[in-house]
C-alpha cells in the first residue's frame, strides 16, 4: 500500500512553490501539515485517511440532499457525524500538540539567525466553538453539526471538524500573509523547514534529507550569512541557487570543505 511507505525516507523540501503556504488558502497549510504530521505517525495517516472517506461521504450525501430539497438533520447525518467526531478530536488534539513542539523549534532557528527577538508562531484554531458551556470536543462538534445543517445542505459541503480547521503564520502578532515583505516570508519559510527537520529528527530518530531549491533569493546577506553558518552543521542537504556569483562578491561562501559546490 501506498500508505506503507510515507514516511520511510524522511525529507524536508524547499522550493519557490512553497510561497504558496504564507499566500494561498487556509487548505494549502492544513494539506500541508497533514503530509508532515502523517510522516511521522502512522497512527494519524490511518485516522485522517479514515476521516476523509468519512466527509467525503458525508459531503455526497449533503449534495443528494440538497437535490432532493431536504433541509432537515436525519438519522444518516447522525451516523456520519457520530463516526466523525472522535477522529476529528483525535487529528485536533495530534495537531495542538505537535504545534507546540514545531513552535519551540521555529523560535528557536529564526532567533538563532535573525538575531532579533522577534515572536513568531504556527497559530492554529479549531472551526469546533470551544468556548461554548460543553462538557466535551465531541458534544460541540455533534451540537454545531445539528445547529448548521440547513447552511451545509444549501452549500453542499460540510462546515466544521478538522478539516476546515484554520491555521495561520504569524510574525510579531500579525498575520504573515498581510504584515511581511516577500524576503521576511521567504525567511520565515527556511525556519519553517529546518523546524521540521528538527521535529521529523526527534519523532522518527532519522536526520531527514535538505533538499533547498533557489535557497538565498529575496534573502538580505545578513539572513544569508547567518543562514549558511547554520546549513552547514546539517548532515545531508542539497542547495540550488542563482546568487552564487553575489555571495562570492559578498564574500559568504561557506568554508571551504563544508559544501561541494558545482558552477552549472
Amino acid at each position: 500500500r501506498y500508505s506503507d511507505w510515507i514516511g520511510k525516507l524522511p525529507v524536508v523540501v524547499l522550493s519557490p512553490e512553497d510561497s504558496a503556504l504564507t499566500n494561498g488558502a487556509p487548505q494549502l497549510k492544513r494539506q500541508y501539515f497533514d503530509r508532515l504530521f502523517s510522516q511521522v505517525s502512522h497512527e494519524y495517516l490511518a485516522t485522517l485517511i479514515h476521516y476523509s472517506k468519512l466527509l467525503k461521504q458525508r459531503n455526497a450525501y449533503l449534495k443528494r440532499k440538497n437535490d432532493k430539497k431536504s433541509f432537515s438533520y436525519d438519522t444518516q447525518l447522525e451516523t456520519y457525524d457520530e463516526q466523525l467526531a472522535p477522529l476529528s478530536l483525535d487529528l485536533y488534539t495530534f495537531r495542538k500538540d505537535n504545534f507546540l513542539i514545531l513552535n519551540n523549534f521555529l523560535n528557536a532557528f529564526f532567533h538563532a539567525i535573525d538575531e532579533r527577538d522577534i515572536p513568531v508562531s504556527i497559530e492554529y484554531k479549531s472551526s469546533i466553538n470551544l468556548s461554548e458551556k460543553t462538557n466535551s470536543y465531541i458534544e460541540a462538534f455533534l451540537s454545531e453539526s445539528r445547529r448548521n445543517i440547513q447552511n451545509e445542505i444549501l452549500l453542499k459541503r460540510s462546515l466544521r471538524g478538522a478539516g476546515y480547521d484554520r491555521i495561520e503564520f504569524k510574525r510579531s502578532s500579525q498575520a504573515l500573509k498581510t504584515g511581511a515583505s516577500q524576503g521576511e516570508k521567504k525567511f520565515w519559510l527556511v525556519c519553517l523547514k529546518l523546524a521540521e527537520g528538527k521535529y521529523m529528527l526527534q519523532q522518527k530518530g532519522v536526520e531527514p534529507l535538505f533538499l533547498f531549491d533557489d535557497l538565498f533569493s529575496e534573502l538580505d546577506i545578513d539572513h544569508t550569512r547567518n543562514l549558511l553558518q547554520h546549513i552547514q552543521k546539517l548532515k545531508e542537504i542539497i542547495v540550488t541557487s542563482t546568487d552564487l556569483s553575489d555571495l562570492r562578491r559578498q564574500g559568504i561562501l561557506p568554508s571551504p570543505g563544508s559544501f561541494n559546490i558545482i558552477d552549472i
